[in-house]
């Protein structure tokens, strides 16, 4: 009964895809949702000129189909437009799509294997971060889960093995994917660089993930890891040359459920080796450092809020951002791009197929924020943001 009253997002996510589907055939079902979002805040931007007043370009609609040809197979897949600012302009593009092949079930242990674009294991959220009721909040705790790099770490192409296994003990259920990340993305090329002209190409990486869950849900903790890497291909005319960045990266994950309380809390820290590209800047290693605490609390009646906390530094020997500023002229007054410590508070209430949804942030820093936004020379230290969501889904 536990497991049922916190309203995990695995349990949340199963019950849309079972209760609310559409079935149009034998072993065909289809589902779908779309979420529009208002947007305010006091300075910088975040899905299109929410500083110049109220913002509404923040929304996204897909729909997924599934079919189970036989008690073994599934072929599963979900198409998304997405409207994030100048980041995303509503493009329609696969989120994932595979084959899934059940290799062992004897009733307490399961096997499986996917081939295609999947889903990438990563933290609690990532496999389910697509569908706005089963996130932690109106936007993912942008540490742990960056929005300017979701397509880079939602899905890719790739094959994956999975498993699971039930025991008095608890749940343990695990995936390894070998895969392909997809990185062909302005947004990450400023990201990764700065600037830049050319783009970037996946190269072999892997993830890896095991989770645990004990007492019927009242206990769950992960460990995530993996690395990803890609290839800089410049343009004809590039300040960069040819190089190469591998992203070693781990999470920890551990959440306490109660009848009304959930305390989840998640640690990550993403290595980043680079060389080959002509510039010393670029090639010096350094680590990111990212976790946040959440503290939801279950009201009744379809009601929910949440308090939290979410930090993210670019690299944890510069926390402040004064070293890399320093060493960087165009960026000297600007440390304040290297770090992102985030409050927020919010509310959510649940009417049928309906989720109603508002938080408020206070910000410190811009890590997070997509420069195709909210241009470095006119964005600020410390500001703040409303968030309003109505979302559906079938």
């Amino acid at each position: 009964m536990l497991l049922n009253r916190a309203a995990l997002p695995l349990a949340c996510a199963l019950s849309i895809s079972s209760a609310m589907a559409v079935e149009l055939g034998q072993g065909v079902q289809a589902h779908g949702f779309l979420s529009q979002s208002l947007v305010y805040t006091s300075d910088n931007r975040m899905g299109g000129n929410s500083d110049d007043g109220i913002a509404t370009e923040m929304r996204e609609i897909g729909g997924n189909l599934s079919w189970r040809p036989g008690a073994d197979w599934l072929l599963s897949g979900q198409a998304l437009a997405r409207w994030a600012g100048a980041s995303d302009n509503g493009d329609l593009r696969l989120d994932y799509g595979f084959v899934d092949r059940t290799l062992l079930a004897d009733g307490d242990t399961s096997v499986g294997v996917r081939l295609g674009k999947i889903k990438n294991p990563y933290g609690f959220y990532n496999t389910t971060r697509d569908v706005a009721q089963t996130r932690p909040g109106i936007i993912m705790p942008q540490a742990i889960y960056l929005d300017r790099a979701r397509n880079f770490f939602l899905a890719a192409p790739g094959i994956g093995f999975y498993g699971n296994h039930e025991s008095a003990n608890g749940n343990l259920s695990w995936q390894v994917s070998a895969l392909r990340p997809e990185v062909d993305d302005p947004d990450l090329t400023y990201f990764m660089l700065g600037r830049g002209l050319g783009h970037f190409s996946g190269k072999a990486s892997w993830l890896g993930q095991a989770l645990l869950e004990s007492e019927g849900g009242r206990w769950r903790a992960g460990l995530s890891l993996g690395q990803m890497a890609m290839k800089y291909h410049p343009a004809a005319i590039d300040p960069f040359m040819a190089g190469q960045t591998r992203l070693p990266t781990w999470v920890l994950s551990l959440e306490h459920n109660t009848e009304y309380w959930s305390l989840t809390g998640e640690f990550s820290q993403t290595s980043v080796h680079s060389n080959g590209y002509g510039n010393p800047a670029i090639e010096q290693d350094n680590t990111t450092e990212a976790w946040y605490l959440q503290a939801t609390r279950r009201f009744g009646g379809g009601w929910q809020g949440f308090l939290r906390y979410d930090v993210l530094y670019m690299d944890k020997h510069d926390r402040d951002g004064t070293a890399f500023a320093a060493s960087i002229p165009i960026y000297r007054s600007f440390p304040y791009l290297r770090f992102a410590k985030d409050w927020s508070v919010g509310v959510r209430r649940d009417v049928g197929r309906w989720t109603w949804s508002g938080e408020w942030h206070h910000v410190d820093g811009t890590a997070w924020l997509s420069p195709t936004d909210t241009p470095v020379r006119t964005s600020v230290e410390k500001w703040d943001l409303l968030l309003l969501q109505g979302a559906w889904y079938f």
